[in-house]
């Protein structure tokens, strides 16, 4: 009887610590990054270096966007005020601006290793 309560406390400690394990695990993912799937924005865009990709085949990957543009172009091009290669982006961010900001620093957080 002893050696019964001894194992299910054991698998119960298993179970718990796999548990816990794996909530700090989630808590790993960037906000911007969360914004980024939440917002669908992964139906146009990849970010390869963090395993986000489209299933557009012409999808334009993003995971060097920080070696070229700064946060508030980003701000800018997703509210459809600037463009890009003469064009504006296809849809203005629907989420709040603290969310954009949050997305748009992510996003210039990207850059190639060098």
């Amino acid at each position: 009887m002893k050696n019964i309560v001894l194992y299910l406390l054991f698998i119960m400690s298993i179970v718990a610590l796999f548990g816990f394990a794996f909530s700090m695990a989630q808590d790993k993912i960037p906000a911007g990054q969360k914004i980024f799937s939440n917002s669908k924005c992964s139906v146009c865009h990849s970010v390869e270096i963090v395993n986000i990709n489209s299933n557009k085949k012409d999808a334009v990957d993003l995971s060097k966007t920080g070696d070229n543009y700064k946060t508030d172009f980003i701000i800018q091009y997703l509210n459809k005020e600037v463009k890009q290669n003469n064009k504006l982006h296809k849809t203005a961010f629907k989420g709040s601006a603290g969310d954009l900001k949050t997305l748009a620093s992510w996003l210039t957080s990207l850059k190639s290793k060098k």
